[in-house]
């Protein structure tokens, strides 16, 4: 883990940044995950693709579970902010199912598709969760069901900037993030820059280390102790802003676990990100909501 970012080399923090030097089993893990969820999705006759905005990759896999005002958890993946789809991550749909959820897991472009704006990824995925929250039920009265979020990697990133706009924080019944960036700085002067097209403002507006007074949900954090340094350290710092800020924060680690290993655990129930995700699920019943 680095203590202060700011003494790393240049060779340094592009390589703390960089996930494929600190986890050789990455393909490996990914293609497990995207077979088992090809074969998930085979026995799941009820996924429907659901557009939330005019785009063609503006649409989302929506599980529902078949229950009445179900309760919904809303996905967000990772992958630099620049690969990934929403068909690879049904590996961990069916037991939520069964545990009466309706899961969410939207599409959104890659920020090298948008002139590395990664402003247009969080709309997408802010349009996204509007969809989720403000679908209406066979009555056609509005849900207004708010959505438990959860997120790996740069996944985490946008879910957990969700969870901090005021616009959508009271649509957040909690927040589960699992390897995820909180403080954009110290990325946006990484090798991460020769594909993300930073600027001061956007730095700022989605960094939720800066604006963790927003959160309304109570936030878990999980990562795996042999996470790159940077992602260890900025877990570790989100969850203690949070602490100093009087937000409900709990973190747990996985030990022996990579930055892939660990998005593993979420596909069984006793898994280790399954069971901060079902932990998170109970924490937030005892959270009051402001009504919509």
């Amino acid at each position: 883990m680095t203590s202060d970012w700011r003494a790393l080399t240049q060779a340094q923090l592009d390589a703390a940044y960089d996930q494929r030097l600190h986890a050789p089993n990455m393909a490996a893990v990914m293609a497990e995950l995207a077979q088992a969820s090809a074969q998930a999705q085979a026995r799941l006759p009820q996924r429907q693709r659901q557009a939330y905005g005019p785009q063609s990759v503006e649409a989302l896999d929506w599980y529902p579970c078949g229950q009445a005002q179900a309760p919904v958890v809303f996905f967000v993946h990772g992958g630099a902010w620049r690969s990934g789809q929403a068909k690879d991550y049904a590996f961990f749909v069916e037991w939520m199912l069964k545990a009466g959820m309706d899961v969410a897991v939207p599409d959104f472009a890659a920020v090298t598709e948008v002139e590395g704006d990664l402003g247009k990824l969080y709309r997408q995925v802010s349009m996204a969760l509007r969809w989720v929250v403000g679908r209406k039920s066979s009555a056609g009265l509005p849900l207004h069901t708010p959505a438990h979020l959860c997120g790996h990697s740069s996944g985490a990133h946008l879910a957990a900037c969700l969870a901090t706009d005021p616009a959508l924080a009271r649509s957040v019944a909690s927040l589960t993030l699992c390897s995820g960036l909180y403080e954009l700085e110290p990325v946006s002067l990484s090798s991460r820059n020769s594909y993300v097209r930073f600027t001061p403002a956007m730095v700022q507006a989605l960094s939720p280390m800066a604006q963790v007074q927003q959160i309304q949900a109570p936030v878990t954090l999980l990562y795996g102790s042999q996470e790159t340094p940077e992602f260890i350290r900025q877990t570790l710092a989100f969850h203690q802003t949070l602490q100093t800020a009087g937000q409900r924060s709990s973190l747990h680690c996985g030990e022996g676990l990579n930055h892939f290993d660990i998005l593993a655990t979420l596909g069984q129930p006793g898994g280790l990100f399954a069971q901060c995700v079902q932990a998170a699920w109970g924490s937030a019943k005892n959270t009051p909501h402001p009504p919509f």
